[in-house]
């Protein structure tokens, strides 16, 4: 395992749309985000909302977004579409995909050591925000991409599950539901 640096590994992509010529059709805003839910279930509308000023970073399938904002709630995404995100939500990709894999970016990212991490470096007291400069510091052990890759397929199988048991409860809680107040 060899010991490395987020920024060295991870690079913060700054792709900007021309607000006025903007070819996208949707955008994440922070509260599209969950905390501690890798999908993103929401999403805006150009067509129907009215959309901030902030609103030009470009985001593509597989990149991860995050929020730099009251790091604490811990929102990480992975990105299923292409769209705009504000300049304050990250944008995160592999600088390399031969020596780091992606898919164990957003697990990294949602761990209790990067988050301590990010909270420790966030400035201001209302609405705290860290900058990539402050999380490109922190570091962690890193195995071979072989390792990696099956750590991600696990994490990954794990989360699935995981969203799986979650859509299980919900319909089984709406079948309870329906049985009480049709016996009513």
């Amino acid at each position: 395992m060899n010991r490395v640096k987020f920024g060295d590994i991870v690079k913060d992509v700054k792709v900007n749309v021309d607000r006025m010529n903007n070819p996208y059709e949707y955008y994440v805003a922070g509260d599209h985000m969950d905390s501690e839910d890798l999908t993103i279930h929401r999403k805006g509308r150009f067509a129907t909302d009215d959309v901030g000023p902030a609103f030009v970073r470009i985001f593509k399938p597989g990149q991860i977004l995050y929020g730099s904002r009251r790091t604490y709630l811990k929102k990480v995404a992975v990105a299923d579409f292409s769209g705009i995100c504000a300049n304050t939500t990250f944008v995160l990709e592999s600088k390399d995909n031969s020596i780091f894999d992606q898919r164990l970016l957003p697990f990294i990212m949602s761990s209790d050591s990067f988050t301590s991490w990010s909270i420790s470096k966030s400035k201001g007291s209302t609405n705290p925000y860290v900058l990539f400069s402050d999380l490109a510091d922190y570091e962690f052990d890193l195995p071979s991409l072989e390792e990696q890759k099956v750590l991600a397929d696990k994490l990954w199988a794990a989360y699935r599950l995981k969203e799986a048991y979650k859509k299980l409860l919900a319909a089984t809680d709406e079948m309870v539901k329906f049985a009480i107040y049709r016996d009513v």
